[in-house]
């Protein structure tokens, strides 16, 4: 068992004195206490400068959770019940970045005070549920001089930096198609009433579930990787009894340019893996990406079964590369390469922003055109800026 004076203890003395960068962490629910707060703690390079939580004794939907006193003695560091308090407070002008992990209605809110504050984001997926908020958000980080990321650790993995790289290279030719597939053995978490952010609608919210909650990753992957620009959508979505969450959904995605997305997603299957499949034609080749991942949040396991990154052309010019990175939720370590290119960008360091606002913008006007479309039984346009 760890005693305070062990070096696991989240109170072990630190004595270097290399900067690190100061990570304010907004929302102290699930996520934040089982990951971002022990990652930030344990790795060298960074430290929490504050905590921000409304709530004296947030909920976890897996596991014990501990109140704000508690994790302020854990991690000796200040509590706050609000930005405005951080804001106004000393701790403020020392900060370099903030991981915000609030609910998805208020991500845009908290998002446009860190950036007046010049703070570096990371912003949980999804970066917004409302597409004007998205736009606005987009279009201040254009002309931010920080980095504005999404949390969506999957896009800052090596293999879907060489899925970028080999796709916006040219290897597969002009982007036609993309198939695109995310199955997860989440039947806990979506069918539980309990679990009001990811099964409820909040604020200007048409559905929540599956799509907002782990289809984000699938179509923010795509849009790095591709580049390609949401048009119109056309979805169908099945529910849960219990809790009225999108589980089954499906949907078609037609991009301007004429390339077109078929996405589907699944919250609903048995085992312990996640199911990815993606792939991406051209009009030169494919590019193929699937496998298994074990996701098992109690002990932050993480394997898989994959054949790779395969790149296959008609010229036979084909490329195989070992090994499958997609999410990233370990629970030990020093954090996902999100985090850790968060804390690299709070140090000065030149960044690869895998998952910027304009990706994250994409990926909300597809997501919330899904709902629409599902509601209406019809295609819908997705939300464009000018109509903002």
């Amino acid at each position: 068992m760890a005693t305070a004076n062990d070096e696991t203890s989240p109170k072990k003395a630190r004595t270097d004195c290399t900067k690190k960068a100061r990570i304010v962490v907004c929302g102290a629910g699930w996520w934040s206490q089982g990951w971002h707060l022990p990652h930030l703690h344990r790795n060298p390079n960074s430290e929490i400068a504050a905590i921000v939580e409304p709530n004296p004794a947030p909920k976890c939907v897996e596991g014990d959770s501990k109140t704000t006193d508690e994790l302020r003695e854990l991690y000796s560091v200040p509590v706050f019940r609000s930005m405005d308090d951080l804001l106004a407070s000393e701790v403020a002008r020392m900060v370099d970045g903030i991981i915000i992990c609030t609910s998805h209605a208020s991500h845009h809110e908290v998002g446009m005070k860190a950036m007046s504050a010049g703070w570096h984001i990371l912003i949980e997926k999804p970066m917004t549920t409302d597409p004007f908020e998205a736009f606005e958000l987009t279009k201040a980080a254009s002309s931010y001089g920080k980095a504005l990321m999404v949390n969506n650790s999957a896009n800052f993995r090596q293999q879907s930096k060489r899925a970028h790289d080999l796709v916006r290279g040219g290897r597969i030719g002009e982007v036609k198609h993309v198939s695109c597939a995310l199955f997860s053995p989440l039947a806990w978490l979506f069918h539980n009433p309990a679990n009001v952010g990811w099964v409820k609608p909040t604020g200007t919210m048409l559905g929540n579930g599956f799509a907002w909650g782990q289809l984000s990753h699938t179509f923010a992957w795509v849009y790095l990787v591709t580049g390609l620009t949401p048009k119109s959508v056309f979805c169908h979505m099945s529910y849960s009894g219990t809790t009225g969450a999108d589980i089954y959904d499906s949907a078609t995605v037609r991009c301007t340019g004429g390339a077109t997305i078929s996405v589907q997603g699944i919250g609903d299957i048995p085992g312990s893996c996640k199911k990815v499949d993606n792939k991406i034609i051209g009009t030169e080749g494919m590019l193929l990406f699937s496998g298994d991942i074990v996701e098992s949040t109690g002990s932050g396991e993480n394997s898989c079964v994959s054949e790779g990154l395969v790149l296959q052309r008609h010229d036979g010019n084909n490329e195989k590369f070992p090994g499958f990175e997609f999410e990233n939720f370990e629970k030990e370590g020093n954090g996902p390469e999100s985090v850790q290119t968060l804390i690299a960008a709070c140090l000065g360091q030149n960044i690869f922003n895998a998952a910027d606002a304009d990706v994250g913008c994409k990926t909300v006007v597809s997501i919330e055109a899904m709902y629409r479309s599902a509601k209406l039984g019809q295609e819908v346009e997705v939300r464009a800026s000018e109509s903002a």
